[in-house]
């Protein structure tokens, strides 16, 4: 093999794997991340390695391959017609005054401002 060869093969194969990475943030299985993978990595090489042909085919790779970044981890996951991950539980990390301090005052200094005349 000649090692420009090798070169597209792997620059094809690199290249693949960004948009893979994305389905794999949106959860799919890692049997569907493979065959998108090779999928890619053909359409790349072969686009490259016969540019006249393809030409047609080159707008529908370069849609196929954007569309990861385009659309969110949750449009991904809908595509399989699944649910994503559930929902994450909200954690409350706010933490709590320390027992010598007085409690904070419970009146209406938010609803309304104060005027300076009322004598408050």
């Amino acid at each position: 093999m000649s090692p420009a060869l090798i070169l597209l093969l792997l620059v094809g194969m690199f290249v693949a794997l960004l948009p893979v990475w994305r389905l794999h943030v949106a959860g799919w299985p890692a049997s569907w991340l493979f065959t998108m993978w090779v999928l890619y990595a053909i359409g790349i090489i072969v686009g490259i390695r016969f540019p006249g042909p393809f030409r047609l085919l080159l707008p529908i790779l370069v849609l196929a391959y954007v569309a990861p970044f385009v659309a969110g981890p949750e449009r991904l996951s809908r595509l399989l017609n699944r649910r994503g991950r559930g929902e994450r539980p909200v954690i409350n990390v706010t933490p709590r005054p320390s027992p010598g301090l007085p409690e904070p005052r419970q009146d209406d200094d938010d609803a309304a401002p104060r005027d300076p005349r009322d004598g408050r």
